[in-house]
């Protein structure tokens, strides 16, 4: 049995919804732990990005939280909020979750190597596995210092205003741009009426979709369209845009 507790997360566990309060499900078989965490995964990446919806999850493995991000389910160690991270298939969650706490219980896929390589040479064995696993936390943590100080920085966008030059980039701009056709891969849609869809290409080849407005512009001499609330996208060239460091491709006008 799971015993699950929800943040953030609409009472279907469908939606998320930024401020909504903690809802213990209480103890869930594995269908329908397996059904939930589908559901997350399936959560609009907009709005994962603005409420960070995730689950509390008790099992006989222990504490833990799970979020999802581009269609992906993210595990962590609610004892250990520190550690990095694992990236899991619903399935692998499950058969993570569902089996009991041990010393040698870690996230990380190659924990058994470590621990046998530890039996075998106690004190080198552990000594090595905790000066790996703090560079890598400091690593882990002075990367995602900067880089969320990098990509949340707003940059000063001058708009266009010559009409000639703004009809003239927005016919350009206007089309279907996509980082990729597999399911967790985004898309975004440029309009002629100066509306925008950001959308992410589902589990079922299903599309769920934000919408949003933007007006053309430059920053640091970089051609770009600045959106109302999703931030700014740099047009490289024709058909490349560069959205949150993702290389968006054109796939049709």
């Amino acid at each position: 049995m799971f015993n699950v507790t929800t943040v953030n997360l609409s009472p279907d566990t469908r939606t998320a919804i930024a401020g909504q309060e903690a809802t213990a499900l209480g103890d869930l078989s594995l269908e329908e732990f397996s059904a939930l965490l589908e559901r997350l995964r399936e959560i609009d990446p907009v709005q994962n990005h603005e409420a960070d919806p995730h689950l509390l999850v008790t099992s006989r493995a222990g504490k833990f939280i799970v979020r999802t991000g581009q269609g992906k389910l993210l595990l962590y160690d609610a004892r250990d909020t520190t550690a990095p991270y694992a990236e899991l298939t619903t399935g692998d969650i499950i058969a993570h979750l569902d089996r009991p706490s041990s010393l040698t219980d870690r996230l990380d896929p190659s924990a058994d190597a470590l621990a046998r390589e530890a039996a075998r040479t106690p004190s080198r064995g552990i000594a090595a596995a905790i000066l790996i696993a703090g560079l890598l936390l400091n690593g882990y943590t002075l990367y995602s210092v900067f880089y969320t100080e990098s990509v949340n920085e707003k940059p000063t966008v001058i708009l266009l205003t010559e009409p000639a030059e703004l009809s003239a980039r927005l016919s350009d701009a206007v089309g279907t741009y996509a980082t990729g056709s597999q399911p967790g891969d985004r898309v975004i849609v440029i309009s002629v009426d100066g509306k925008i869809k950001f959308l992410e290409v589902g589990s079922r080849n299903s599309l769920s979709d934000s919408s949003d407005t933007f007006r053309i512009g430059r920053h640091d001499t970089k051609l770009c369209l600045a959106t109302a609330e999703n931030g700014v996208i740099d047009v490289l060239n024709i058909d490349t845009l560069i959205y949150y460091r993702d290389i968006y491709k054109r796939t049709s006008r």
